[in-house]
């Protein structure tokens, strides 16, 4: 079965019992009549949880016989479509956030398979967060046009949920973008928006200021506005190499 087609618990039934060649007889057992298989397989019929623990432990017995690795447990039966949708995409998005900065194509892959499945099943959130990371992909590299789509993609979710780590977070990613474009007044907006929104956000994420002032001060530095530029590299405690270069290249030019 192809991982993106996602079965129903009857399906899954007949998918499994024709792989280890069963008929549906065999699977009823005592408990259950050839027609009530039929039904269940053939989406006519639901199951409790009491029914499908026999039924995957039928399963199980013969697996075991047969010789099959195959081991199963009730939900597997009780798991509705939507329900496997999400586990999928979890595990994509696990995947994907573990191996970014070793594997792309996979990751790309595991966000692609995320964004087709959880659009099919309205699984939004799933949907946003893929958007998101994929966009983060693409402005590592140098993609830009790609990271702008995708990020304004998980925007819309996110700006509707009041989520606003990611809120300006994107706004951020968007305002390096536009940066790297050369767009150097509109970046000024978003990094301005980015640190509107984090110095408001409950949990206050100094570090996170801190690197926007810096950004914003290479917007004023970029624009000739040297003054601008050095105010706001005065609100920076922290220091590194970064700020001390660009703190030395702007009093190189009030010096003059």
């Amino acid at each position: 079965m192809n991982e993106l087609d996602i079965l129903s618990p009857g399906q899954r039934l007949k998918e499994i019992r024709k792989k280890m060649k069963l008929r549906q007889g065999e699977i009823a057992g005592e408990k259950f009549s050839k027609n009530y298989i039929s039904m269940f397989e053939n989406n006519k019929r639901s199951i409790n949880a009491i029914n499908a623990t026999y039924l995957s432990s039928r399963i199980n017995e013969y697996a075991k016989i047969k010789g099959y690795d195959i081991n199963i447990n009730a939900s597997y039966f009780l798991k509705s479509d939507v329900d496997l949708a999400r586990d999928k995409c979890e595990k994509w998005l696990e995947e994907t956030e573990v191996n970014l900065k070793t594997s792309e194509n996979e990751c790309i892959l595991n966000l692609s398979k995320t964004i087709h499945i959880s659009s099919k099943y309205g699984l939004n959130g799933y949907r946003a967060k893929a958007l998101y990371l994929k966009g983060i992909i693409s402005l590592h590299n140098e993609r830009y046009q790609c990271a702008m789509t995708q990020l304004l993609g998980a925007l819309v979710y996110y700006a509707k949920e009041n989520d606003f780590v990611y809120v300006s977070d994107i706004y951020e990613k968007i305002g390096i973008i536009l940066y790297n474009k050369r767009e150097l007044r509109q970046a000024l907006v978003y990094f301005n928006l980015s640190y509107e929104i984090t110095r408001n956000i409950k949990v206050l994420d100094r570090s996170k200021l801190e690197e926007l002032n810096y950004y914003i001060a290479l917007c004023y530095y970029e624009m000739e506005q040297y003054v601008m530029a050095q105010k706001m590299l005065g609100l920076i405690e922290t220091n590194s190499n970064k700020i001390s270069e660009l703190a030395n290249r702007i009093n190189s030019v009030l010096a003059v």
